[in-house]
C-alpha cells in the first residue's frame, strides 16, 4: 500500500471525504471508482488502477469494507465522526501499520532502522544505497520475494512525513523525529495517570509504539547494534521529540541533576526549571491532546 501502490495521502483522504459526504450508507463500487478517477483524469490509466488501489488501501487500513460480492463499499466508521479525515487515517496508520508489519512489512521496520542510526548514520545517500544498507543490516543480506528497493523507499518517505515521523533537512535527508506520533499516543501511554517515572514511560511507550526505542519492531530493526537497554540512552529522534513536546507544554520532563534515568543528551536539551540534567527522572502529562 505504501511502497508498491500509487496511493498518496491526498487520494486516500479524497476517497474517504467522498464517502463521508454521501447520503447513502453504501456506495456502488464501480460508480465510486469513476468518481475518483473520471474520464478527464484517466489519461493512460484506462483501467483506473489508481482509484482501485486507493480503495484497496482504505480496506487494508480497516476504514472501508466490501459488501454484496464486491458490488458496494461502505465505511467502517461513522460518517459523522468528530475527527477529521486526516485524524482517522492517522489513527489507522498508528494501530495497523506502525504497530505491526503484516499489512506493510517495511514501513515501521525501515523507520525503526532510521531511528536507530542516530546522527552518525542518517546521512546523504541515494535511495539505492539506503535500500542496500537496510537489506544488509536489518535483513542480514537475505532478499525476500518482495525485496525492499529505491522505489519502495520513495513511497515510504511520502507517508512517513504525513504521519508526523520526521522531516527533510536542507540536504533532502529525512531526519526522524516522532513528535506527532508520540503526541497522538500520550493518552494511551499514560493510561489515566498524569505522571510516570522515566522508566515506566519508556516501557509503556515501547508497547504502544513498538517502532520507537525499545519496542519489538525497533529491536528487530537494530538488533545487536543497539545498547539502549544497558546505557538507557534515547535515540536522537526520540530525544528531540520529547524535548519538543516539553517545550510546547504538552509534557513536562523532570531531569534533576542527580538523575540516573533515560538520557536525552543526544539532542542537547536546553536548561530550564525542570531540565537540570540530560537524564529523565519523571514525565508529566501537562496537556491532553
Amino acid at each position: 500500500m505504501f511502497t508498491d501502490e500509487p496511493v498518496t495521502p491526498v487520494r486516500l483522504e479524497t476517497l474517504l471525504d467522498l464517502m463521508r459526504n454521501t447520503t447513502s450508507r453504501k456506495v456502488d463500487r464501480r460508480m465510486l471508482i469513476e468518481m475518483l478517477q473520471p474520464d478527464g483524469l484517466v489519461n493512460m490509466d484506462t483501467d483506473r488502477v489508481q482509484a482501485k488501489r486507493t480503495i484497496k488501501a482504505a480496506s487494508e487500513l480497516g476504514l472501508m469494507k466490501k459488501e454484496d460480492e464486491d458490488t458496494y463499499a461502505r465505511l467502517t466508521f461513522n460518517r459523522k465522526d468528530e475527527r477529521t479525515t486526516r485524524q482517522i487515517v492517522l489513527g489507522a496508520i498508528d494501530s495497523i501499520v506502525l504497530s505491526d508489519t503484516r499489512v506493510e512489512p517495511y514501513f515501521a521496520l525501515f523507520y525503526s532502522y532510521l531511528l536507530s542510526l542516530n546522527a552518525e548514520g542518517v546521512i546523504k545517500k541515494t535511495n539505492d544505497e539506503w535500500a542496500r544498507d537496510f537489506e544488509r543490516y536489518v535483513q542480514g543480506g537475505q532478499r525476500s520475494d518482495n525485496p525492499f528497493n529505491k522505489d519502495k523507499l520513495a513511497g515510504l518517505y511520502r507517508w512517513m512525513t504525513y504521519a508526523g515521523l520526521g522531516w527533510f533537512d536542507a540536504n533532502e535527508v529525512f531526519q526522524p523525529n516522532p513528535y506527532e506520533r508520540l503526541q497522538r499516543s500520550l493518552t494511551m501511554i499514560f493510561a489515566g495517570e498524569t505522571k510516570l517515572t522515566g522508566e515506566a514511560f519508556m516501557q509503556r511507550m515501547a508497547v504502544v509504539c513498538p517502532e520507537l526505542d525499545g519496542g519489538v519492531i525497533f529491536q528487530q530493526a537494530c538488533g545487536s547494534r543497539s545498547d539502549y537497554k544497558e546505557t538507557h540512552v534515547c535515540t536522537l529522534g526520540l530525544s528531540h521529540a520529547l524535548i519538543d513536546l516539553h517545550q510546547d507544554d504538552i509534557i513536562r520532563l523532570y531531569c534533576p541533576r542527580d538523575s540516573r534515568g533515560w538520557s536525552i543528551e543526544a539532542a542537547e536539551p536546553p536548561s530550564d526549571e525542570s531540565l537540570q540534567s540530560a537524564r529523565i527522572d519523571t514525565i508529566e502529562l501537562a496537556k491532553v491532546t
